[in-house]
Order: structure tokens, then C-alpha cells, then sequence
């Protein structure tokens, strides 16, 4: 076929207000001169259309609908097959950590276009590639047996077609070194240099075939290919076992990517929750299934205690101590978010973060220190000095609680004459209004 007009010149005009010309692919329908049937071609005008597509289809920086149908290498599987439910684009992969083992699958066309200020999705791919494996092994079980048959069957196909062209590469270069021969064979003796010539392009030939059976040779060696009985029964007697064929060692993600795109169309997923993703696959015979996935929480959300352990905290809170409440707990059995023992400190944290107030433990005649101090109008040190020499009776919980004072009417007695008859002690006057000091 002859053609003219693929491509054609646009003229842009550059930030600086130069003018340049950049070539643009033009449309087949739009083609200026078509002329089928021109010359002889080494295919079909059909074919030529359907190796267009798939080039086309294997693109890895197509349009942001198309979806790529090659199967590459990568850990993604469904690398290619995924539709974001959001805004109808391809999603993409990005692969992250040290040497890219942790790949992810996001949609960044509408964040790109400056339509939105975060992407439409961003989740790793082993939680969805799982969840779509399951599904593609629990589809093919029933036809496990059919699947290995058509699979040997063209196995032995390209074998036979490979073998094919060897044969005739032999027997093309066998015929060139035939017809060298004959030529030799025919020239006249007297014209040396023309027989010199023709001897040359005979042992050339010669070496060519030598050469092609030394590389034909090689590759029946190195590749083995189904064709024995003995072969047969083991491929056979695998597909009983396609979860096994799956998860080899051997197996790589490239193979698996191929298999699954012979049984999905694709997949198109949305967040319907924050932490869940609702996938749509659709099958190559135009069957669908609906799976619901529940993503992984992040870091803050699994250090995060949930609201009935805060809850039986702030009841608890109530009457015990930190202490009291992390030796209960540990004896019900429950760990804390880390899953070790509660502890003292992790209870203090939890009340710190929840605003959970600490128990009323003080008796109703008991009096803190600053009480203490007012009723008697020194100041807080003094108080303190007869708490440490044992002058008033006070009690404590723990290094970290305060003082609670209990007095009796002797103890107030004799502590307002101490004060009285004390001179270092000064009481509260307009010249030390907040209280006396020792």
C-alpha cells in the first residue's frame, strides 16, 4: 500500500514569541493519498491492523484511558488492568522503598491537571493483588484440566513451528551452498580469477551451513521443549495443582501478569470508605465480581487504643489507682496496643491523653497541705516541717501524691499555740498577705 500524508507540520508559537514547527501523526481516515494494493507486501492489510493495535495496546506512555496490555516485568500484577472509579483513568504503579519492592498503585491524572490538591487513591498492590489471585484460582478450578491441554497443545504448536524455521534456514543455506557448487563446477579452468571468485562464495556456503547446524544444534539443547509422553503426564499432573504452578519459585511475576491477562478484562476500583476499597473485576467472557477490601491502618491508627479499652480505663480511673488499674488488667489478660503488659506509666499516658482525671481517694477530713497552712496562716514550708518530724499525722500514696493531713482538735490546739509562742515563725500580715514564712 501506498500512502501519503501521515504526518503534517503545526506551527507553535513559543513563551518568547518564536514560531517553530513540530510533526503530528495524522489520522488513516485523513491520509492524503491511499492507494491499496500498490506492491507486493510481506503481509496482510488485516494483520498490518491488528500488529498496529497491539503496539498501540503495549504502549507504556499511552493516553490516561488506555490501558496497557503488555505484560512486563515488576511485582505489580495487575500492572495494566486497573480503572480508577473516581475520575475513569488508567491508574498507574509507582514502586517505593530500598530498590523499589514496595509497589503502590495510585491515580494522579486529576492532580497533575491542577483539578485537586491529592490523588484519587494511593494503596499498596499485595493486599489487591491477593484478593484478585484468590479470585482468578477459584475461576479456573473447574477448568484446571482443559487450561493444561490447550497450553501443551500450544506448546507443542511453537515447537513444531520453531523446529519449522530452522529446517528451512538449513535447507536455504544447503541449496546456496548446491548452487555455488554447480557454478564452481561449471567455469572454465583457464579463467583463474573467476574461479578463484566462485571457489571463495562456495566455501563461504559452506560455512554458513556448518554454522546454522552448530546454532541449531545449541538451541535443541538449551531449549527443552513438551514433547515426550513422560513430559505430557508431568504437565498434566501439574495442572491438578494450578495454585501450585502459581506460587513456584520459577514462576515469574511476567508469567503470572500473562495469566491473568487471559482471564480479565479489567478492574476498576473506588474507596468507598476511608480505610475500605470496593473493586469491579470483569472477566474476558463479560462476567463481572464485586470484592470488598478492608485497607490496612496507618501507624497512628494501630498505636491507637480503641474506645472500650478507654472506656473500662475511665471507669476504672475512678476508684484505683494507675498502678491497681495495670495489675487489674494484666490479670483479665488484656495487652496493651504493643502487646506487652500494661504497665504503670502506659496507664498514666493513657489518662494524660484522654483527659481521664485521676481518683478521689482523699477522706473527707482530710485537709492538703495548702489547707493546712491557711487555717493556721504560715505558709506551706512550715506545714511540710511538721509533716517531716512527725508534729501532724499525713498520708501518702505514692512518691508522686500529695500530702493528706488529718488534725484532731488537740492537734489544732496545740499547733495554734506553737504558731503563737514560735518566733521564726511569722503569720500572715499587710506585709506578708499571701502568709506567714519560717
Amino acid at each position: 500500500m501506498y500512502v501519503f500524508g501521515r504526518y503534517q507540520y503545526r506551527r507553535q508559537i513559543s513563551q518568547t514569541g518564536e514560531v517553530h514547527k513540530k510533526p503530528c501523526a495524522v489520522p488513516m481516515a485523513d491520509w492524503r493519498v491511499s492507494l491499496q494494493e500498490h506492491h507486493e507486501g510481506y503481509i496482510g492489510w488485516e494483520e498490518y491492523l491488528k500488529n498496529q493495535d497491539r503496539l498501540a495496546k503495549n504502549r507504556t506512555n499511552g493516553e490516561e484511558m488506555m490501558l496497557s496490555g503488555a505484560a512486563r516485568e515488576g511485582l505489580a500484577l495487575l500492572q495494566g488492568l486497573l480503572v480508577c472509579g473516581h475520575c475513569g483513568r488508567a491508574l498507574t504503579v509507582r514502586y517505593t522503598g530500598n530498590g523499589g519492592v514496595y509497589p503502590c498503585y495510585q491515580c494522579t491524572w486529576l492532580k497533575r491537571e491542577g483539578r485537586a490538591n491529592k490523588c484519587c487513591m494511593n494503596f499498596r498492590c499485595d493486599l489487591l493483588d491477593a484478593a484478585i489471585v484468590a479470585e482468578a484460582l477459584q475461576a479456573l478450578r473447574p477448568a484446571e484440566l482443559k487450561l493444561a491441554l490447550a497450553a501443551l497443545e500450544e506448546l507443542e504448536a511453537r515447537d513444531h513451528t520453531v523446529g519449522r524455521q530452522w529446517q528451512m534456514r538449513l535447507e536455504r543455506a544447503e541449496y546456496e551452498a548446491a548452487l555455488a557448487e554447480r557454478r564452481y563446477q561449471q567455469v572454465d579452468p583457464s579463467q583463474r580469477l573467476v574461479a578463484a571468485t566462485l571457489e571463495r562464495r562456495w566455501n563461504a556456503a559452506l560455512l554458513q551451513v556448518e554454522e546454522l547446524k552448530q546454532q541449531a544444534a545449541e538451541f535443541q539443547r538449551q531449549h527443552a521443549r513438551v514433547a515426550t509422553p513422560e513430559q505430557k503426564a508431568k504437565v498434566l499432573a501439574l495442572a491438578k495443582d494450578l495454585p501450585k504452578l502459581w506460587h513456584a519459585p520459577t514462576t515469574q511475576a511476567k508469567d503470572r501478569k500473562q495469566m491473568l491477562r487471559l482471564l480479565i478484562k479489567d478492574v476498576t476500583v473506588e474507596k468507598s470508605a476511608p480505610k475500605q476499597l470496593s473493586a469491579h473485576i470483569r472477566w474476558q467472557g463479560n462476567a463481572s465480581t464485586d470484592l470488598t477490601l478492608q485497607l490496612p491502618l496507618n501507624i497512628a491508627d494501630r498505636m491507637r487504643y480503641p474506645a472500650e479499652v478507654i472506656d473500662r480505663v475511665r471507669d476504672m480511673a475512678q476508684h484505683l489507682q494507675d498502678a491497681a488499674i495495670a495489675q487489674q488488667l494484666n490479670q483479665q489478660g488484656h495487652t496493651s496496643i504493643t502487646g506487652k503488659p500494661y504497665t504503670t506509666s502506659i496507664i498514666r499516658w493513657i489518662r494524660f491523653r484522654y483527659q481521664i482525671a485521676p481518683p478521689v481517694l482523699k477522706e473527707p477530713q482530710e485537709l492538703t497541705v495548702h489547707e493546712v497552712a491557711q487555717l493556721f496562716g504560715v505558709s506551706d514550708h512550715v506545714v511540710y516541717y511538721w509533716i517531716q518530724n512527725a508534729i501532724v499525722k499525713a498520708r501518702k500514696l505514692n512518691a508522686g501524691s500529695p500530702y493528706w493531713i488529718t488534725l484532731s482538735e488537740m492537734d489544732q490546739q496545740k499547733l495554734r499555740e506553737w504558731v503563737r509562742n514560735s518566733g521564726r515563725i511569722h503569720t500572715a500580715s499587710s506585709t506578708h498577705p499571701e502568709g506567714g514564712a519560717l
